[in-house]
């Protein structure tokens, strides 16, 4: 005859199997002041009538914070982008970089589905992931409605953001085990179809552009529709309430009235991460402490509104170059041992004085930017998928370009610990 205490272990393993055998409730977990930072890089090559144009990495770094919750787990988000775009040319084998920033704000539900973006251009893909209300097994699918949006005021000469709907379906393959954290592993797969008419009847394009489009005016746009499909496997941390990682692999075509098809081929990874906001005063006087222990000459640091920025002022390159001088890789070993300290991304910005052409001022304070991130990558301080890079030309001076002391201080290059 069993015990009691064995009888009763058994009912407690039954139950716990009968538990899994459930399924999981997945849904985002949003507490207001909770912030991420979500890092995604893009390998895509363009096509224009099946002839490669170009190839294009991207590297997206948007950070978003909750500002409100309600009762029912919706959320108000603001989500900051940032964008750094390399163009490898098939003519010329030249790259060329820049970054772009934009924000917006939105709600979230706790299924993940996104409503009243106050910017009709972001999120570029809404609504992925989003979740069933009901528990899933490993091996179960469901769908849920997203949103493909296209940036092609360029492309098309149109004003509008094009927005193309879409029908998701999901399925849970099962779970992984990463870094100590227990993974969900979902699969998704969707597809997308759209003439300029279709956008029209949606209302996507607005009433004021079908109408145009109908009379051929369309303020001079050329679009003419767009299909494509994305392949995602997504990697959830159900107990953080958030994404970990995913990848992807996407092709999208899009045509115009001429009869051009533009394709785009490409994959996707990106991570997800939590981080601390830095700007305050605490750490303000932290940071300022840490220099003048090590003795740093011309360097300044102060709250601003991408983070807490670390000012090289009057930092020296060779004549008129982007290399740096001994003297300064020092000065930046030393700071690369206080920014360790810190776990945030960080961007980097060239300034130079007012002295030459104004193309020439910009590609220098790049160059510079550039060649200060790519130290601090080598020393190891961060990977190049968390430091970000841009050049101001002459155009912020702290001081005077009438003398050569106020152009020392306008040759400078800020490092931000962004949040």
């Amino acid at each position: 005859m069993k015990s009691r205490a064995f009888i009763a272990a058994l009912i407690l393993f039954s139950a716990s199997l009968f538990a899994e055998d459930e399924g999981v409730l997945f849904e985002f977990n949003q507490n207001k002041g909770e912030a991420v930072v979500h890092v995604a890089t893009v390998e895509e090559e363009a096509y224009l009538n099946g002839q490669l144009h170009n190839e294009t990495q991207f590297i997206n770094r948007t950070s978003t914070t909750v500002t409100e919750t309600q009762n029912d787990g919706s959320a108000k988000l603001f989500t900051h982008y940032m964008t750094t775009q390399n163009n490898f040319f098939k003519e010329t084998g030249k790259m060329l970089s820049w970054g772009e920033e934009e924000s917006v704000r939105l709600y979230r539900d706790k299924n993940g589905q996104l409503h009243d973006s106050d910017n009709d251009f972001l999120p570029t893909v809404q609504s992925v992931p989003s979740f069933s209300d009901k528990k899933i097994k490993i091996g179960e699918s469901w769908t849920s409605d997203g949103l493909e949006v296209h940036d092609c005021r360029e492309l098309f000469n149109m004003e509008e953001a094009i927005q193309v709907p879409f029908t998701a379906t999901y399925t849970y393959t099962g779970d992984e085990e990463i870094d100590g954290k227990k993974l969900n592993v979902i699969e998704v797969e969707y597809k997308f179809f759209q003439d300029a008419g279709e956008a029209g009847d949606k209302g996507s394009l607005g009433q004021d552009w079908y109408d145009s489009y109908l009379y051929g005016t369309a303020s001079g746009s050329t679009y003419a529709g767009t299909q494509g499909q994305a392949v995602q496997k997504i990697w959830w941390d159900n107990e953080r309430g958030d994404l970990d990682h995913y990848v992807e692999e996407f092709v999208i075509y899009m045509y115009d009235t001429f009869g051009n098809t533009y394709a785009f081929r490409g994959t996707a990874h990106g991570e997800v991460t939590e981080y601390k906001s830095v700007n305050d005063k605490t750490n303000l006087k932290k940071l300022q402490k840490k220099v003048e222990k090590y003795k740093l000459d011309n360097i300044s640091v102060k709250q601003g509104e991408k983070g807490l920025t670390i000012s090289l002022d009057a930092i020296q390159f060779e004549p008129d170059s982007d290399v740096l001088l001994p003297s300064e890789k020092k000065k930046i070993e030393k700071l690369g041992e206080i920014l360790k300290e810190f776990n945030n991304d960080l961007l980097i910005t060239g300034h130079c004085a007012q002295r030459g052409t104004v193309k020439a001022q910009q590609q220098l304070s790049e160059e510079r930017a550039e060649s200060v991130a790519s130290y601090l990558v080598e020393l190891g301080i961060r990977d190049q998928y968390h430091v970000f890079t841009q050049g101001k030309g002459a155009t912020e001076p702290v001081a005077s370009n009438a003398t050569e002391a106020g152009r020392i201080k306008n040759r400078r290059v800020e490092i931000t610990i962004m949040d």
